[in-house]
């Protein structure tokens, strides 16, 4: 059975009719292309990167969220439950009261912040100092020691330890954490409650804006100088400069949640289908304002290897197959600090639960390597947030497009039922289409349409796959799903089922951080039944973003 499967999968290679050689060859073209472009891309980075700048130490940043109501049918319900979600684990919380701006037409960057300067940052500045003491004669210092030691890693502590000042040192980094001060506003337009006759759900077009409180040399003494002023903070103006704003990008224009509105497993009540609406506008946006934006990328140093750890958990918001690039600092030959990056991680499912005020002794998040070299205790690792999706390109047996959707990013997204399981690091659902090289056969015959040509019919196939990896870049991820005709019609008389099962394992090569040479092979029971052949191979490359 063996040498047979050997034989038809030689003919299936090279008895190719010259329109699908063509095919092929157009789209090994445009892969080759796409691979060497991401590949210039790559190191054009790579080498911006050995130029620029040290990696900025790690302060824990503070948000303040303002929403902007334009009075549409849902946008109350919308702010209101956004509120109540509160903010991201990974930064210190600066709400403020006054965190709703009532607006109708366009707004500018420019309107938004000369508002935010008028309206909000004496209320920011009052969550820095809360209260001023009478009887102390200056301003409390309560909330920047608390935001202080909360922000002190691990190794904070033990350096502090071998200080004369000790906590004090600590408590005093709250003073360089207002420097990391930012205020996100949130614009909601066309929201509106979704029915169909098979679905009910929400949707929105979001813009999203970010501004950083200025808290430059100019405004600190301005502040120390009225140290012991009571009315400091209504005789002070605190700037605010414009970052960047995400405008019209397609996950948050619109963002949508939807599911059946029949009597199924996985229904949601309103309130919760609501509830994963606003987390989706959320993590849409921590995204894109994260990649923007370098100091809400968490870094810490890699604790120990062999497995990977660093100190990092809960308390930055680290969440499963979250991206991590690793860093080590070199000095160039005019003494200038560079960082030069060896590998890429990502976090497994121990996480380690340390939102508490740093001992010394806090617990680690466990990671595994996707590529690059030998890692070593004390290199940097900073969040580096992607989607988690893969594009694979394949030609064998087959011509396939495949698209991989890592399970903890993307769970709760089409089946909200499921936002908040627990889900084993590496796992993907797959989806996949197939062109066939050879002929549709049923019964030993070859399938012809209505003008006598043999018919290929493209397949679909969906599941679950897990990546192993091993030698750093290198993993093996054995995948089961189901497959079916994407044309059931051909066999509707025939008594043969349009889908079946299918089963075998996909490997991969890194050969950049998000590109890799893919390869697979299985066990397909429907190309059995109608292509002969169930023995199924292909190579490719992934593209992973």
């Amino acid at each position: 059975m063996f040498y047979f499967w050997g034989v038809e999968m030689c003919k299936t290679i090279f008895q190719f009719n010259n329109i699908q050689m063509k095919k092929l060859f157009l789209i090994t073209t445009i892969l080759a292309l796409c691979v060497c472009s991401l590949y210039a891309q790559e190191s054009q980075s790579l080498a911006e990167l050995k130029k620029g700048n040290a990696l900025k130490d790690y302060l824990r940043p503070s948000l303040t969220v303002i929403y902007l109501d334009r009075g549409e049918s849902i946008s109350k319900r919308l702010i209101s439950q956004m509120i109540t979600n509160g903010i991201s684990g990974k930064f210190n919380d600066n709400s403020i009261e006054h965190n709703v701006l009532t607006v109708k037409g366009d707004v500018s960057e420019e309107y938004l912040r000369q508002i935010i300067e008028k309206q909000a940052t004496r209320e920011i500045m009052r969550r820095w100092f809360p209260q001023f003491k009478s009887d102390e004669g200056h301003w409390s210092l309560e909330v920047v020691h608390e935001r202080g030691l909360y922000n002190a890693s691990d190794a904070d502590v033990i350096a502090s330890k071998a200080s004369e000042l000790k906590e004090s040192l600590l408590k005093d980094k709250g003073l360089d954490m207002l420097n990391r001060s930012y205020i996100v506003v949130y614009d909601f337009m066309n929201a509106q409650a979704v029915k169909t006759a098979d679905s009910e759900g929400y949707t929105t077009d979001c813009n999203v804006y970010l501004y950083h409180l200025d808290w430059n040399d100019s405004i600190k003494s301005a502040f120390y100088d009225n140290w012991e002023n009571p009315k400091a903070m209504d005789k002070l103006t605190f700037p605010v400069k414009f970052i960047a704003s995400i405008i019209g990008r397609s996950n948050l224009t619109p963002v949508k949640v939807s599911q059946s509105n029949k009597g199924d497993l996985w229904r949601l009540t309103d309130d919760k289908l609501f509830l994963s609406f606003t987390k989706e506008i959320e993590k849409a946006a921590d995204v894109y304002l994260t990649q923007i934006n370098e100091d809400f990328r968490v870094k810490t140093s890699i604790f120990s290897t062999s497995p990977i750890r660093a100190k990092i958990g809960t308390k930055e918001g680290v969440t499963v197959d979250q991206r991590y690039f690793v860093y080590e600092r070199q000095l160039t030959e005019t003494g200038e600090e560079v960082a030069k990056r060896k590998g890429v991680i990502r976090a497994t499912s121990n996480i380690a639960k340390n939102d508490t005020i740093a001992t010394g002794e806090s617990g680690t998040t466990t990671f595994y390597q996707t590529y690059g070299v030998g890692l070593q205790e004390g290199m940097t690792i900073q969040e580096k947030v992607d989607w988690g999706i893969g594009l694979s390109l394949r030609a064998g047996t087959d011509i396939s497009v495949m698209g991989e959707f890592s399970i903890g990013m993307w769970l709760g997204k089409y089946i909200p039922a499921l936002q908040n399981i627990k889900v084993p690091y590496g796992s993907k659902i797959y989806l996949r289409l197939d062109y066939p090289m050879t002929a549709m056969k049923i019964d030993g015959e070859q399938l012809t349409g209505d003008d006598g040509k043999a018919i290929h019919r493209m397949m679909f196939a969906f599941g679950l796959t897990k990546d192993f990896y091993f030698m750093r870049q290198v993993s093996v991820s054995p995948f089961l799903g189901i497959t079916s005709l994407m044309k059931s019609s051909d066999v509707e008389n025939t008594g043969k089922s349009s889908s079946n099962i299918e089963i075998g394992v996909n490997g991969s090569l890194g050969i950049l951080d998000n590109v890799q040479i893919v390869g697979s092979i299985g066990y397909n029971a429907l190309k059995g039944a109608f292509y002969s052949l169930p023995l199924t191979f292909g190579v490719g490359a992934r593209y992973q973003f």
